[in-house]
């Protein structure tokens, strides 16, 4: 560390910081909102591979631990830590592994942001008995901790319920939202061209495959979507399954219309935000904050309602929500995309929508940090 943390420093803890995906923005966001109301805290972490002070916009103060890469030795370097601070505020765990490290180190009381809950990205019919019987153990562990006194903080209702049924914890709901700005608003009706996005980390969870399924099949009506209207799907992100996706979009011979564009800068990804007509986000995910961003900047959205954030756009036109399995996405899509073109949404305000101040006030609230 750069500089003497001082106790009344509020600690917020990853465990290693590998990417900057939505958990580590917004816990940024928080760091934000902190420091505006100067509010001392600063990050713990095992490990920072990314540098992320680099991607904050404001300064932070990150603790690398750097204990050996093994799991005893980095719950004891989260216990030497904490232990000497004992006057300090009660920390805040951003995500179950924080949590449950926290739990095996003795400490009790701490606060957890549960952005997401191993059952969204863990199919229990699938696994082995091993995986089964270890995820068992894991979240009996970490329940304990979680019911010793501090807050469980989620973003949505389905994470709320998974969170009482697996950890008996009765969680308190509170909205992520996106720095609200005004001026990236603005309409865009569409004439000629539809350009489709996706802004997300390519993995299974994300279904893009389910996206390009969808717009193959569109292809390959007897009125094909391209004899209607010049479309093209624009995919930023990287991740484990960008060239399966890549090998797909391929096979199903939308090479020239489906742009893989991986990471892109801020700057770059504002102007593809100010081009698109409609937002692709059939993911299944603890909320889904790309979503509000999105809306924000007067884009529709396509997403799951196994999308935490399904729960505030259930009834507006500015979504379509749609569920079940992978059948749903076709009818969905066409809908959505049948919604744009006739712009069902252009008369229609936004509905309302959390703001990131409003979510980083309300979980400092939780956590007693005020």
């Amino acid at each position: 560390m750069s500089r003497e943390i001082p106790m009344n420093s509020r600690a917020i803890v990853l465990t290693e910081i590998e990417a900057m995906g939505g958990a580590e923005r917004s816990v940024l966001a928080l760091s934000r909102w902190l420091m505006q109301h100067d509010l001392p805290h600063h990050f713990v972490t095992y490990v920072d591979h990314v540098d992320m002070a680099a991607h904050a916009g404001h300064p932070i103060e990150v603790v690398q631990l750097h204990p050996e890469m093994r799991a005893t030795k980095k719950i004891a370097a989260l216990r030497r830590y904490f232990s000497a601070r004992p006057q300090a505020p009660a920390p805040l765990m951003s995500g179950f592994q924080p949590a449950l490290h926290a739990t095996l180190a003795g400490m009790r009381g701490f606060h957890c942001l549960m952005h997401d809950t191993p059952s969204l990205f863990e199919d229990s019919s699938q696994l082995t008995a091993k995986r089964r019987l270890a995820r068992w153990v894991s979240d009996k562990i970490a329940a304990h901790g979680l019911r010793s006194g501090g807050h469980t903080i989620v973003t949505s209702e389905y994470l709320r319920d998974e969170t009482r049924r697996v950890y008996g914890v009765e969680a308190d709901i509170a909205r992520m939202g996106g720095l609200s700005d005004p001026q990236a608003f603005h309409l865009r009706p569409v004439q000629s061209e539809l350009r489709m996005l996706s802004v997300s980390r390519i993995e299974a969870n994300k279904r893009i495959d389910w996206i390009l399924r969808a717009l193959a099949a569109l292809e390959n009506a007897s009125s094909p979507l391209s004899s209607q209207l010049n479309w093209t799907l624009d995919i930023t992100g990287r991740g484990s399954q960008i060239e399966a996706m890549q090998s797909l979009a391929s096979e199903l011979g939308l090479t020239n219309r489906v742009h893989f564009l991986g990471y892109i800068s801020d700057t770059e990804l504002q102007q593809i935000y100010a081009q698109a007509h409609l937002f692709l986000m059939p993911a299944v995910q603890g909320y889904g904050i790309p979503a509000i961003e999105a809306l924000e900047r007067g884009l529709p959205v396509l997403l799951h309602r196994e999308s935490g954030v399904s729960d505030i756009l259930r009834s507006t036109p500015w979504a379509t929500v749609i569920e079940g399995g992978e059948e749903g996405m076709l009818p969905g899509l066409r809908s959505a995309i049948s919604g744009v073109v006739r712009g069902i949404q252009l008369e229609v305000p936004l509905p309302p929508l959390p703001t990131e101040d409003e979510w980083a006030e309300r979980v400092a609230a939780l956590c007693e940090w005020l």
